[in-house]
């Protein structure tokens, strides 16, 4: 089998994991190799891998997604960060998942990405992916901003809001959740608007079939993009931004000996809220 390597660069613990991880990979009798998120020949160092193990914690699991969904290779996340909503196992519990996974006894959890582009009259700017979610909020100005939204070409209603989000269900654990949003299980297909502190406007988030596009139209200036608050660009008055989903999900691995989903969620929920369990 061959498996793919790569890690967060900026934590040593890291980078000695995802080292450690190759050797006694190597030491079986592995084909392994060790890639960098962001390098311009990933795709080819990644021909032919059946996985894709990732040292870091969501952050890192969030590029890695973009980058290496186009291609339908595994990921397996290895939690070294602090929430670890995305990353399915631990250094400590990693040699048993990775003796699964070489057994050829796993699964793969098919997460929905967005597509987005970002359009300023007829000539499209940017083109973008998440795993999240994709942000339109106002700029540096405090201040409420409208932003016109449609739904597969029909309109809606123009939100007067800090700004909206439009999440997969993989991001309604993320700022989606923060601000209200509902609970959707990871692997659901479905995608949501979810409006930042709207005034005097529909303040409801909606549930959207797998299918439907999303198009906002920002009315005021200044405005940003964030694509999974890992990528920003600036809007003007006029830029419309279309976001549907994409063709090619994001594919994590799952074994036996992972926690399920809801049993993580209630863990971290406590954790993170300081009550004792």
């Amino acid at each position: 089998m061959k498996v793919g390597i790569c890690s967060r660069t900026d934590r040593p613990a890291a980078i000695d994991a995802a080292a450690s991880a190759a050797r006694a990979l190597r030491a079986k009798g592995q084909d392994v190799v060790e890639v960098s998120l962001g390098s311009s020949t990933l795709p080819g160092d990644l021909e032919g891998a059946s996985v894709v193990c990732v040292f870091g914690g969501d952050g890192t699991m969030l590029r890695a997604a973009r980058q290496i969904a186009p291609l339908g290779i595994p990921l397996l996340g290895v939690n070294l960060g602090r929430l670890g909503f995305l990353t399915g196992t631990s250094v400590a519990e990693l040699d048993q998942a990775l003796a699964e996974v070489l057994a050829g006894r796993f699964e793969c959890e098919d997460r929905t990405v967005l597509e987005a582009t970002v359009a300023r009259g007829a000539a499209p700017l940017h083109r973008v992916t998440a795993l999240n979610d994709v942000v339109v909020a106002r700029g540096a100005q405090v201040r409420a901003i409208h932003i016109d939204v449609h739904i597969d070409g029909e309109p809606f209603t123009v939100y007067w809001a800090d700004g909206i989000i439009v999440a997969t269900a993989t991001g309604s654990t993320a700022y989606a959740m923060s601000v209200g949003g509902p609970l959707m299980l990871p692997d659901a297909q479905a995608l949501v608007i979810v409006p930042i502190a709207p005034h005097l406007s529909f303040g409801n988030a909606v549930v959207l079939p797998p299918g439907e596009r999303v198009t906002l139209e920002v009315l005021d200036e200044p405005a940003r993009i964030s694509v999974d608050g890992q990528e920003e660009h600036d809007l003007r008055a006029g830029d419309r931004i279309d976001v549907r989903r994409s063709a090619s999900p994001a594919r994590f691995v799952r074994t036996s000996s992972m926690r399920p989903f809801l049993q993580l969620l209630r863990q971290k929920i406590l954790k993170e809220g300081g009550v004792a369990q």
